[in-house]
This record gives C-alpha cells, sequence and structure tokens, in this order.
C-alpha cells in the first residue's frame, strides 16, 4: 500500500507541475500557492481518505458478525495498523505540499520520511 501511495504522490507531483510546453506562469513562492493551482491535490486526498475508512469499515463489520475473528482478525489487526500508519504518511505529505513557505514544507516532508521508514520497518 505504501509503494501504491508513493507512486500516486509521484504522479500528483508530476501532473501539479503542469504538461510540457503548458508552463506555469510565476515560479510559486510557496509549495501552497502550486497546490492551489490545482485541485488533484485533494482529490487524491478524498480518494485515499475514502479507501481507508471503507476498508476500516469492511473489518470493523466482519469482526462484528463474526466473519473475521481469531487469527484472521488479529492479521486483519495488524493490516489496519499498517494502513493507517500509511494513510498518516500521506497526510503529513499532503501538509507539505500545502505548506506557506519552504522551510515547513522541508521539515513536514523529514516527518513523512520519518513515518514511512517506521511503517515499513513494521512487521
Amino acid at each position: 500500500m505504501l509503494k501504491h501511495m508513493l507512486i500516486g504522490l509521484v504522479a500528483l507531483a508530476l501532473v501539479a507541475c503542469g504538461s510540457p510546453g503548458t508552463g506555469l506562469g510565476s515560479i510559486p513562492t510557496a509549495p501552497v500557492e502550486l497546490a492551489n493551482r490545482t485541485a488533484v491535490d485533494e482529490q487524491v486526498a478524498v480518494g485515499i481518505e475514502n479507501g481507508y475508512k471503507a476498508f476500516r469499515l469492511a473489518v470493523e463489520l466482519g469482526v462484528d458478525t463474526g466473519v473475521i475473528k481469531g487469527d484472521r482478525a488479529v492479521r486483519a489487526k495488524a493490516a489496519d495498523n499498517r494502513a493507517y500508519a500509511a494513510l498518516l504518511v500521506f497526510r503529513q505529505a499532503y501538509k507539505t505540499a500545502n505548506a506557506t513557505d519552504f522551510l515547513t514544507a522541508a521539515r513536514s516532508a523529514n516527518i513523512a520520511v520519518e513515518q514511512a521508514i517506521a511503517v515499513a520497518k513494521e512487521k
């Protein structure tokens, strides 16, 4: 899931940069200026948030109805923890893209990377 999220973020960055030859006009002075020129980041955020909510709801429903129990419930909880950790990484990356200055963006990016490393180290 983390790999897919990172691919999505790279794609988002490429889309935000515009098509070849179209240009962006002036060079943005803050990440938020670039993010405000497109609604792609918001649409990606909504999709990721809703995807996690649907997964979480399905797992809860499975546990509540007894379909997911025992070892499957333990694995589902571990998968949910990993998915939520990846969601937190995405949220931090979203904050980075909407920062009001590049220093804040750099700090946010470092937090996102640290969170991603922690997710990758989980077993």
